[in-house]
């Protein structure tokens, strides 16, 4: 075999390897996926409580100006939870508070995977109900969603982990034939559950560079985003300036406008090589971060903001979330004793309890 080929067949090697490590050897991003699934079912949450006073309009029984697109929309079984419904009644307001309830069990990692499922469903229900009331915000929710309900979303931070960790301590094993049979099956597939949540994670990677990238693609070429000024104009649209007056006093400086629509478009355009390097990663978090959070405050946008922070959350570490844990748990030791010393208890403090006002480090 020629030296070029025996190259090639050991980068082949090399690369097979290495794939078969990063997919197999145990889930990646377990911390950053619990994130996920926090912000997620948060923000499904706060939607539900914040149109339940017009919910009956937009998708109930008083919706039915919208029935004839409803008919034609192309979202069909099972995505049909409140097509019915929309005749109004008990069976909307039935689905609707499910809705509610499965985005709370998700927050809280009830069933994290069931919780997933179910919660895409009948976001997706709903929102096909009413194609007038669908926007990007509606497909990013979607997208994300159903790509998460493969990962491990709740091996972390949840009611689930908890479960599992008081079954663990107290020393619980399967009994009866039906149990031994799911351990086995478990045992004998267990690096199916591990490959769906490395793939999970590679598809959400996958997603948010397609989105980042082509935006800024897209933003180059506009003149306005050329000359640093695209960034004013949206904010001084009604439908899209909650706060008016804060708007105004964001864009009254030229500079900073400038800078804020050229720092979007390099950040968008360079996302996916700005990840490859520790200190460039951090930029690259805290700018798209930066712009989510922009867009949801000053944009009135924060369905559409969470659901992109939370699919960002995968690309931060796990060693920065267990950092930035410990230290808030550190925090709030220090709170609960100085509360019991004010009451008059001993007052001290936990062992480990920092003292000073030193913060984890973002990487």
């Amino acid at each position: 075999m020629s030296a070029v080929g025996e190259v090639t067949r050991a980068s082949w090697v090399r690369l097979v390897g290495r794939l078969d490590w990063w997919f197999l050897d145990g889930e990646k991003a377990l911390y950053g996926v619990a994130a996920a699934r926090i912000i997620t079912g948060l923000g499904i949450l706060l939607f539900v409580l914040a149109n339940a006073s017009t919910a009956s309009y937009t998708w109930g029984g008083a919706s039915d100006w919208s029935a004839s697109l409803s008919r034609s929309s192309d979202w069909g079984f099972p995505f049909v939870v409140f097509a019915a419904a929309q005749a109004g009644g008990p069976a909307f307001w039935f689905g609707y508070v499910a809705l509610g309830v499965s985005a709370l069990a998700l927050l809280v990692g009830w069933h994290g995977r069931i919780a997933a499922v179910v919660t895409l469903w009948l976001y997706a229900s709903l929102t096909a109900s009413n194609p007038i009331a669908v926007d990007q915000t509606d497909n990013a929710v979607r997208l994300f969603l159903f790509y998460f309900c493969f990962a491990d979303l709740s091996r972390v931070w949840s009611l689930d982990a908890r479960r599992r960790g008081r079954r663990e301590a107290r020393g619980h094993k399967a009994v009866g034939s039906r149990s031994h049979l799911i351990a086995r099956v478990r045992a004998e597939a267990g690096w199916v559950p591990t490959l769906l949540h490395n793939a999970a994670l590679v598809a959400v990677a996958g997603q948010l560079f397609v989105v980042y990238v082509i935006a800024g693609l897209s933003k180059v070429q506009g003149e306005l985003w050329r000359d640093g000024t695209a960034i004013y104009y949206p904010l001084h649209v009604d439908r899209f300036a909650p706060w008016p007056a804060l708007s105004g006093l964001l864009t009254a400086n030229g500079v900073l406008v400038a800078f804020a629509t050229w720092f979007a478009v390099a950040v968008q355009l360079f996302f996916p090589f700005l990840l490859l390097r520790r200190w460039t990663r951090v930029v690259g978090l805290l700018g798209v971060s930066a712009m989510h959070i922009g867009i949801g405050l000053f944009m009135g946008l924060p369905l559409f903001s969470l659901a992109m922070l939370a699919a960002d959350m995968i690309f931060i570490r796990t060693v920065t979330f267990q950092r930035a844990a410990a230290f808030v748990a550190a925090r709030v030791g220090v709170v609960r004793a100085r509360l019991s010393s004010s009451r008059g208890g001993i007052g001290e403090l936990p062992e480990g309890a920092p003292s000073d006002r030193t913060s984890p480090a973002i990487t």
